[in-house]
């Protein structure tokens, strides 16, 4: 198929050819259609008015010299036959022009013609025209013989002489004629051969242009699918590397979400291990007082039985006391236990209740640093969640608060819990779901704005290394949202009864008096109201 690159190694080429193609096929259609219409247009011409003409005047010249005869036969005068003289040379003239004239165009005349008697010798025409103009010579000769005759000063005419010049002028005459119409013949025959030629050559360029047509379609049509068949290779070639792709990536992604799940677990156990370190400190400083207590219980008694004082009821009274004291610290050690007791089923529970069993953990720890918290919730609000994730999250947060109190040594103070149930819209649609909003204060100066686009990543902290792990904030973050399904975000406003009122930029950044206790960090968290149990 290597014959085929002369159209073209590109689609483009062969589109280019063969659009050349048809519209030369086109213009080469309409030129032979042209010449075509033009060589019928000149046959017409040629043979049938001026050789017509022709014929005409040669038949006007015969007639002029048969009334000359009868002229001279029959005149009255001399004026006549000079009249009858000057109409044969008149009608010869005008045969001698028209003549030349249709000898000139057989010759010249159309280019066509010319185009085919130098391509093909025909020496038929060219040996009529030379015997058509040697008897016209004849002819012409023997008219101006005929003419002698009417010399004025010739007196006497000659009838057997003129009776001769006469039939050999019609003989000479009618040979012309003959010659005449059998060179119309020949010219007839080679023009009817040109119009076949011309009528095969269109014939042959149509077939040539439908042939070369039907080719190029051919090629293009079968460079396309080529072309199909590359592009729908390379496309399953970039779909199967897209999908390895893909695949690798997801793979990838697969491992990173498993190194963050277990970086997230291993950041909740170091979460829960310090909070376990602060739990045992608190449950020391909460034993501490019912220890001190049992002591001098226990001494009572040894001093009651040397004094001799020991009684019954006394004995019944001590124990009574006694057993309640141990009871508060057996109730201080199952409270602690049903915290670090993890659950892995949701469920729901008394968001009041939870709130208060989570201050209680760290009750000693606050009224230690003087530290006064308040909760505003109703008693009937229920979640839907792990109970204990969500305790660790408050207490992260009282914790941060707690830190920040004590290191700026704000007095007095404070920390308050208000909850609310509130409307949100959802992102989808414009319906309404009720979810429950916890707006968490303290009263210490609030968050500089610099780090408060950052309180919630990973291993942040705005403490000494020595005091602050962060990952306190940013495990609240994962357990409010992953796990309770809600949201939390934080912003600084003014501490009041309310405290909605949020502080400006510039004061927060630059000029906030942190240690009077006008204004704080606020954390806001909501927890969609919802019946259904999902599982993790």
């Amino acid at each position: 198929m290597h014959i085929f690159h002369i159209f073209g190694t590109t689609l483009a080429d062969k589109a280019r050819i063969l659009v050349f193609n048809i519209a030369s096929g086109l213009l080469s259609l309409a030129f032979v259609s042209f010449v075509y219409h033009f060589s019928l247009k000149y046959d017409y011409d040629l043979l049938f008015m001026e050789h017509s003409q022709s014929l005409v005047n040669l038949e006007k010249v015969r007639d002029a010299i048969n009334v000359s005869q009868t002229l001279l036969h029959t005149a009255q005068n001399s004026a006549e036959i000079l009249g009858a003289r000057d109409n044969i040379v008149t009608q010869w003239n005008l045969y001698e022009k028209s003549q030349s004239r249709l000898l000139d165009s057989s010759d010249s005349g159309n280019l066509l013609f010319n185009a085919y008697y130098f391509f093909v010798e025909d020496g038929v025409i060219e040996h009529k025209k030379l015997e058509l103009e040697k008897h016209l010579k004849d002819l012409e000769s023997a008219i101006y013989a005929y003419l002698e005759i009417f010399q004025p000063k010739t007196l006497e005419y000659s009838s057997d002489k003129i009776q001769q010049s006469v039939s050999e002028l019609n003989r000479k005459i009618s040979l012309i004629l003959h010659l005449n119409l059998q060179f119309t013949e020949i010219k007839k025959e080679r023009n009817s051969t040109l119009h076949n030629m011309l009528q095969k050559a269109i014939l042959v360029i149509m077939c040539l242009i439908m042939l070369v047509t039907i080719l190029l379609s051919f090629l293009i049509l079968r460079n396309i699918k080529n072309l199909h068949a590359t592009l729908e290779q390379k496309v399953n070639e970039k779909t199967r590397e897209l999908q390895n792709l893909n695949d690798s990536l997801q793979m990838m992604i697969d491992n990173e979400v498993l190194e963050n799940r277990k970086k997230d677990q291993i950041m909740y156990q170091q979460a829960r291990l310090a909070s376990m370190g602060e739990m045992i400190g608190n449950i020391a400083h909460q034993w501490r007082q019912p220890l001190n207590a049992l002591m001098l219980l226990i001494q009572t008694f040894k001093v009651k039985s040397q004094n001799g004082k020991l009684t019954q009821e006394f004995i019944e009274l001590q124990v009574e006391d006694g057993l309640k004291i141990a009871k508060r610290m057996s109730q201080t050690i199952e409270d602690f236990r049903n915290f670090f007791n993890s659950s892995s089923d949701k469920e729901f529970f008394n968001l009041k209740e939870n709130l208060q069993d989570s201050i209680s953990l760290v009750d000693a720890f606050l009224k230690q640093n003087e530290i006064t918290i308040t909760i505003d919730c109703a008693d009937d609000i229920m979640l839907f969640g792990y109970k204990n994730a969500f305790s660790q999250a408050i207490l992260n947060l009282i914790k941060n608060s707690e830190d920040v109190l004590k290191e700026r040594e704000v007095m007095p103070a404070r920390i308050r819990i208000a909850v609310e149930i509130a409307q949100e819209s959802e992102s989808k649609n414009e319906s309404t779901k009720d979810c429950v909003k916890i707006l968490f204060m303290d009263n210490g100066g609030g968050i500089k704005l610099d780090d408060i686009q950052k309180i919630f990543e990973p291993y942040f902290t705005t403490k000494h290394k020595s005091v602050g792990t962060g990952i306190g904030l940013y495990m609240s973050k994962q357990i409010i949202e992953k796990q309770m399904q809600g949201s939390i975000e934080v912003r600084n406003v003014r501490y009041d009864d309310v405290f909605n009122i949020v502080c400006k930029g510039e004061e927060c950044a630059q000029d906030c008096k942190q240690k009077d206790g006008t204004c704080g960090a606020q954390f806001i968290i909501t927890i969609p109201l919802s019946a259904k149990k999902e599982k993790q």
